[in-house]
């Protein structure tokens, strides 16, 4: 196949590692794969790299200088399936891995972290929503989740049978159990980790979506026992969290070895409060870890089993989610680990590739 896909950047957070990734794979399996990006600031072996001209002037501007160049520029040529990655008003397949954006601003609003007066940039990231999830802005939807599925139906009000639900799959040997003995002890000592403490990890940018300043409140209010809370991410508000930051907590900032990371962890926490998907919760089952994560991230929906015990319904619940982290920590943590470790064997990357490629075929056949 020929395919285009859209997307104004390439690094970033999950949707721009997912991007990355699948695009070299689609290209290492034969097809001819271009990215139409503003900013290429990533190499993709056999892909395609085309600028899209952007004008250089603040955020709201960049991205609706994007939305509206980068279909005209792939509307000149002829694809088999087109795909935008983004917020884009006109595409083949829109690929939803963050929730819609509509969501996202009530579920902050509700929780009062944002007012419900809208300004200039989220009016147009809404306007945007509706023109690509409109009968003119796709022929299908690729959604990460069943939530992000019901999410778009809600909201949009697309028919569900336009929705193909594909969860994100899991690089199995870069995140493994074996990584604890080889990597975890280092990592601990350059966390400043003492000795005998066990680790909370949460990864991720953007801490009030992801639910970090509900952990960072647990661990000034009523902390686990001898557990360090290890945040790891970019936000905008870094520097004052740091400041009012207690002695067991350590924020990294953004970093990239995150095998080592979680390999230097005992239980890895995402309480988000809006998650489409959440690619750490898998990474960290595949590391052997148990996950307490909440019901609003769309990989709680893989956690069945014993590991639905750590499963939180509302992130705001501090009592709940301090409940599931000392059962994750206590006598079962172990077992909890290797059942997590056998539910991301089941979601091998190669596997997503297989689905995603199947369902970006059939598009391409009904063209």
């Amino acid at each position: 196949m020929r395919i285009a896909i859209m997307h104004r950047r390439l690094r970033g957070g999950g949707t721009e590692t997912d991007l990355r990734q699948l695009a070299t794979s689609l290209a290492g399996r034969g097809h001819e794969v271009h990215v139409f990006c503003a900013r290429s600031d990533a190499r993709l072996p056999g892909v395609q790299l085309r600028h899209v001209p952007v004008l250089a002037a603040g955020r709201l501007v960049r991205v609706l200088s994007f939305a509206l160049a980068a279909p005209r520029m792939v509307g000149r040529e002829r694809w088999d399936v087109v795909i935008g990655f983004g917020r884009t008003p006109r595409q083949d397949v829109v690929r939803c891995g963050g929730g819609t954006h509509r969501t996202y601003l009530r579920r902050m609003e509700a929780a009062g972290l944002r007012r419900a007066a809208r300004g200039p940039y989220h009016r147009a990231i809404l306007w945007l929503e509706r023109r690509q999830y409109g009968p003119a802005g796709h022929r299908r939807v690729l959604a990460v989740s069943r939530r992000v599925r019901d999410e778009i139906v809600a909201d949009y009000g697309v028919a569900p049978e336009r929705i193909a639900v594909v969860y994100n799959g899991v690089d199995t040997e870069r995140f493994h159990p074996a990584n604890r003995a080889r990597l975890g002890a280092a990592t601990r000592r350059t966390l400043g980790v003492p000795d005998g403490a066990r680790v909370c990890i949460a990864i991720g940018s953007g801490f009030r979506r992801k639910g970090f300043d509900l952990l960072l409140r647990l661990w000034r209010e009523a902390p686990p026992r001898d557990t360090v809370l290890v945040v790891v991410g970019d936000d905008e508000r870094l520097g004052a969290y740091r400041r009012t930051a207690g002695t067991s907590v350590v924020l990294t900032g953004a970093r990239d070895d995150v095998e080592s990371l979680l390999a230097a962890a005992d239980v890895a926490c995402v309480p988000s409060r809006q998650e489409a998907f959440g690619n750490v919760v898998l990474e960290a089952c595949a590391a052997g870890l148990p996950v307490v994560t909440s019901r609003l991230a769309g990989a709680a929906e893989l956690l069945d089993g014993a590991l639905a015990a750590l499963v939180v319904d509302d992130p705001e619940d501090l009592d709940a989610l301090a409940a599931a982290l000392t059962h994750a920590l206590g006598p079962e943590g172990a077992e909890l680990g290797r059942a997590a470790r056998l539910r991301a064997e089941s979601l091998p990357w190669a596997t997503h590739v297989d689905r995603v490629e199947a369902f970006l075929g059939e598009v391409a056949r009904a063209s």
